[in-house]
């Protein structure tokens, strides 16, 4: 059992908690790893990346894996590895029918995941991004790529990863850091790297404007 717990909410907004390992330790994946996720644009991505590393300093995890700024972003549903390109197709198809305008955010509390992740999260829950969330999730799990649903965690930032030290580290208030969310993607990790798929500008105008 992990020390530290996690905690998710569904889809119609309560929260539970599990001691179960849903972050797995940083390593190279032998297939690529699919999820939806919302970038950060800059500067709040290169602002996110440097309190990683003052948090690396503070809690002496010199082995931690961090995540570069060009990664950052909050992750919203992981749909597992190895998936084939029917299975990205559809992904895609299904990032096109969410309609949503830009909408803030605020994550102002540092936890720990089970499996060594540091993750920001908010302490409101962000409203906005829940509601945004929720209907992402709805749609995924009314559609065949219900199966490949990984876990149910709320939206997150992960600043970085060390399975031996993270669970030790008591959550606590931080300084927020906001921004606005004005797009989200299907994203592709592998070997260090990400490629997206499909990406969608939230345009205002109450839909997504596909930009593959």
């Amino acid at each position: 059992m992990n020390e530290q717990p996690w905690f998710g909410i569904d889809n119609k907004g309560q929260a539970f908690f599990s001691f179960s390992d849903p972050i797995p330790e940083p390593k190279r994946a032998k297939e690529p790893h699919l999820f939806y996720g919302a970038l950060v644009e800059k500067p709040t991505n290169d602002l996110l990346a440097k309190q990683g590393e003052i948090y690396r300093r503070e809690y002496g995890l010199r082995r931690a894996w961090l995540t570069p700024a060009e990664q950052m972003h909050i992750t919203l549903i992981g749909l597992g590895d190895g998936k084939s390109d029917d299975a990205v197709d559809a992904a895609c198809r299904i990032g096109g029918l969410i309609q949503a305008k830009p909408f803030d955010v605020c994550f102002d509390r540092l936890s720990a995941f089970g499996g060594g992740a540091l993750v920001l999260r908010s302490s409101d829950h962000s409203p906005a991004l829940q509601q945004f969330w929720r209907k992402l999730s709805a749609i995924v799990h009314d559609s065949p790529l219900q199966d490949f649903v990984t876990n149910r965690l709320e939206p997150h930032v992960t600043l970085l990863r060390d399975r031996g030290r993270v669970p030790k580290i008591q959550e606590r208030l931080v300084e927020p850091v906001r921004w606005t969310v004005r797009s989200f993607a299907l994203i592709r990790s592998h070997s260090g790297e990400y490629k997206l798929p499909g990406a969608w500008q939230l345009n205002g105008q109450d839909d997504a404007h596909a930009v593959m």
